[in-house]
């Protein structure tokens, strides 16, 4: 079966003051692309919580090509490139000529007696094989997935430590923080940090990112971003940030940023 296709537009909301897509925004769109294409397939999204299970992503690698602008429209592709046990899926999304990624969702569900929402609140949640007619509906298309851009090591710069509390009101479907979300942070947090230095904190380009997730975050939680220079790529600089609660580990984040003054981002 040929790969899903559909057509994005960049909105008002998702922009800078730049007027250019954000990179969590980007990662949104993808997040659209990938339920309208498991809707058209006879999977929306209330047909899984009438089954009491879903999907969630364990990692996701997604490559910037350039900064899409303000009501931009773009042609999508999606496809699920391999399945593993019925358990893993993983999905290919590439926006045309702005962004492309590669996902790999895990279908997970409840213990017995309990239901979705309750397992995400208590941790319980845990991978699941899904039903035959799932995995039919999505065959395997394959390809290649993106791999996340060559770096060389350079000196460990930290930045300071960021607090961060998620909202009762951001909380998505599954009664979590959305994946999204993540890298928002990471942003936000070198945001914060340029700004502290003098340069512009909006000034922000993103070429590259890669988040495993580890475990959810919830609305009320204490989470921690630390974040560390540790390379420099062919168009930027690499960082790293590892959002905890308290000694639990919650995500890894990797990305490559530049900025458009043209200068690095350690000055």
């Amino acid at each position: 079966m040929n790969p899903g296709r559909y057509t994005v537009r960049i909105p008002r909301h998702a922009c800078t003051p730049r007027d250019t897509g954000r990179a969590g925004e980007m990662w949104r769109l993808v997040q659209e692309v990938a339920v309208a294409d498991s809707a058209a397939r006879g999977w929306p999204p209330e047909r899984y919580r009438t089954m009491g299970t879903g999907f969630v992503i364990r990692e996701m690698t997604a490559l910037h090509e350039r900064e899409p602008g303000y009501g931009e429209s773009f042609d999508a592709s999606t496809w699920i490139r391999e399945s593993r046990r019925g358990i893993v899926m993983y999905r290919e999304t590439r926006i045309e000529h702005v962004f492309s990624s590669s996902a790999e969702w895990v279908h997970v569900g409840p213990p017995p007696g309990r239901s979705l929402q309750e397992a995400l609140q208590e941790g319980s949640i845990g991978p699941v094989r899904a039903p035959a007619e799932l995995q039919s509906a999505f065959p395997i298309v394959g390809g290649e997935g993106l791999t996340f851009p060559a770096w060389a090591e350079a000196p460990e710069l930290l930045l300071p430590e960021w607090s961060v509390s998620p909202w009762w009101t951001e909380m998505d479907p599954m009664g979590h923080t959305n994946h999204p979300r993540y890298v928002d942070w990471a942003d936000e947090h070198l945001s914060r940090w340029l700004h502290a230095q003098g340069r512009d904190p909006i000034g922000l380009v993103a070429l590259a990112e890669r988040v495993r997730f580890r475990s959810g975050a919830r609305a009320g939680d204490d989470l921690c971003c630390r974040t560390r220079r540790v390379g420099r790529a062919e168009r930027g600089e690499v960082y790293s940030t590892r959002v905890t609660r308290g000694v639990e580990r919650v995500a890894d984040i990797l990305t490559i940023r530049a900025h458009i003054d043209g200068r690095a981002l350690s000055g």
